[in-house]
């Protein structure tokens, strides 16, 4: 019944998505081959308007990708679709489960859409050159591997806006136990939740600071130094994963108690 679950979440997400994925494809190629060609002044206004269109693409996807989420929750599970997701023969857990999964995998998909345009767009001979020699400089400063420094990069921005999603997730199921203006108490319960978090993730590296001297160094004296970094970047990935994990039991335990159907 998950997978049921997943493949209707996914195809109810992935809808619009991937209408977007497919203009930015395109235009990160229109605007590729338009920068090939020689700059004139038609060219140039029509490369600065290919790349506004790209640009906001990118933008949309990830909001898009946002935003859909959040809505196929309280859809599926608040409105009128809930009539029917409630009288399945499965556990609010699970249909919790499948939302999580479907909110990741969305996310990842478009993370992967947004770096395919980017690199179809700004890498050439060039800017490889200098993102690869900056790379190199950064895994050095950091005592590291390209390919560690990447995917702890990939794996840390992963992790964030998994938790912003999370944490709107959150905010709804809080929000829609009221008895009304429950769309407004689930905005402000999601971005105090997120804020919250936040605060708290700036507490612990601050605390931190008392036993790594390196990460003290940065609200002192503002330097950061290889190992500060590296510090800061794991530490921040855990956090991360943390409040996922925590907000993840909270989110099952509160759909537990019942729903309130609108």
């Amino acid at each position: 019944m998950l997978k049921k679950l997943l493949k209707y979440d996914l195809k109810w997400c992935f809808k619009p998505l991937v209408v977007f994925y497919i203009l930015a494809l395109f235009f990160s190629i229109i605007t590729r081959f338009i920068e090939s060609l020689d700059k004139t002044l038609m060219v140039v206004i029509i490369d600065k308007i290919c790349s506004g269109i790209v640009i906001a693409m990118l933008i949309n996807i990830l909001i898009n990708c946002f935003m859909r989420n959040w809505v196929r929750v309280i859809r599926n599970v608040y409105k009128d679709e809930s009539y029917l997701t409630h009288t399945l023969p499965v556990s609010k857990s699970k249909i919790y489960l499948s939302k999580v999964l479907t909110s990741s995998i969305t996310l990842l998909v478009s993370l992967g859409v947004i770096l395919l345009c980017l690199a179809i767009v700004c890498l050439n001979d060039t800017s490889w050159i200098a993102l690869k020699q900056s790379l190199e400089q950064s895994a050095i400063f950091l005592n590291s591997t390209i390919f560690s420094l990447v995917a702890v990069l990939i794996l840390t921005v992963f992790f964030e806006f998994l938790f912003v999603i999370m944490a709107g997730i959150l905010g709804i199921i809080i929000g829609h136990r009221a008895n009304n203006l429950k769309i407004i108490k689930s905005l402000i319960s999601g971005f105090s939740i997120y804020m919250l978090l936040s605060i708290c993730s700036l507490g612990i590296i601050y605390v931190s600071g008392f036993f790594n001297s390196d990460i003290t160094s940065i609200f002192s004296n503002m330097e950061i130094s290889s190992e500060a970094m590296k510090s800061i970047m794991l530490i921040g990935t855990i956090i991360y994963a943390i409040y996922i994990v925590v907000i993840y039991i909270i989110s099952n335990k509160l759909l537990d108690k019942g729903v309130n159907v609108d």
